[in-house]
């Protein structure tokens, strides 16, 4: 099956687009993070990415709405959608070809260890997979969550006892929803920016229980409260000149101390929503496919994984090499 990689996977025998960034008549939104979406005509969504989207999607727009596992029949494939463990609502994408039997795999972002507030990953196994490469490079290998939390619980607890005013840095959409869930299992008192809190409401919304109450951050700090806020400039300019705040920054690129986005904190910690290194090849090594697509990231998990006698190519979008490409068959 051939498969296309520009702002999006494309596969051309199906005419199917799978998060395609550029509006398209029909295609697959895997989950709602922006770097996924686009207003297409006829979207395919899940319920909690619908949910999430809901204000995003136009009156123009007439989402296929499908629970895991609902299979969509067209005349050339069915698809069928399973857990992603990403954030709420996030899916892989099963296609199917109707002329073939060929299976492929369309992972998007994806968690394999356990969240309170998702879904739990489901492995598929395939002939073709195409799967998202964020932290495919062998350095990006997660400390075992349970340890990271630990530290974050007691870090907080040791500013907030010296009177001083804690800051957790996470994604508003996913990572924010997971951490506030860890934070109010540990009776912290939690604030949350207003888009954090929004969509935290939606999760509610969805059927997600959160083991304590949050509220808007209303500009105004408590003693012994921890405010939970996205990384970047917005926040800065909301916390303004406010003295005495410490940062703790949650992000899988805590490993290497690169920053593609967010800013450097008191505190750093390698906690992320998506799959590290060493759970990437496993989950090859699980779905068992005959060919694999990585997207996004770094090309050295293919590289990776041609040493374990996978077929596997990096896809670009630029295919500067033979080993990454934009157009290629199964082999």
């Amino acid at each position: 099956m051939e498969v296309v990689f520009n702002q999006g996977v494309y596969l051309p025998e199906l005419d199917l687009w799978l998060d395609s960034r550029r509006k398209q008549e029909s295609g697959l939104i895997s989950h709602a993070h922006s770097d996924h979406t686009a207003r297409h005509r006829s979207p395919v969504v899940t319920p909690g990415t619908r949910l999430l989207l809901t204000g995003y999607l136009t009156s123009r727009s007439s989402p296929i709405t499908l629970e895991y596992h609902e299979p969509l029949e067209t005349e050339r494939y069915t698809l069928t959608l399973h857990p992603a463990g990403h954030c709420l609502g996030s899916a892989q994408a099963l296609v199917q070809s109707k002329t073939t039997g060929e299976r492929l795999l369309y992972t998007g972002d994806f968690k394999v260890r356990p969240s309170p507030v998702n879904e739990p990953l489901e492995p598929v196994p395939c002939d073709v997979l195409v799967m998202e490469a964020t932290y495919g490079k062998p350095e990006y290998v997660f400390p075992d969550e349970a340890q990271v939390l630990g530290t974050a619980f007691r870090t907080l607890a040791s500013w907030l006892s010296r009177g001083e005013k804690p800051v957790v840095l996470g994604w508003r959409l996913g990572k924010a929803q997971e951490v506030l869930h860890h934070l109010l299992a540990q009776g912290f008192e939690v604030a949350v920016e207003d888009s954090v809190c929004r969509i935290a409401e939606r999760y509610q919304e969805a059927g997600v229980q959160f083991p304590g109450s949050f509220l808007p951050w209303d500009g105004q700090w408590k003693e012994g409260q921890v405010l939970i806020a996205p990384p970047g400039a917005k926040t800065s300019q909301m916390l303004g000149k406010a003295r005495g705040l410490r940062f703790m920054e949650l992000t899988g690129w805590a490993i290497s101390g690169r920053r593609p986005w967010g800013r450097r904190g008191d505190a750093d910690l390698p906690f992320s929503d998506h799959a590290d290194f060493n759970e990437l090849v496993d989950y090859v090594r699980q779905v068992n496919p005959k060919q694999v697509y990585t997207v996004n990231g770094f090309p050295e998990l293919a590289a990776h994984l041609r040493g374990l006698s996978y077929p596997a190519v990096h896809l670009d979008g630029k295919g500067r090499a033979e080993e990454v490409g934009t157009q290629l068959r199964l082999v």
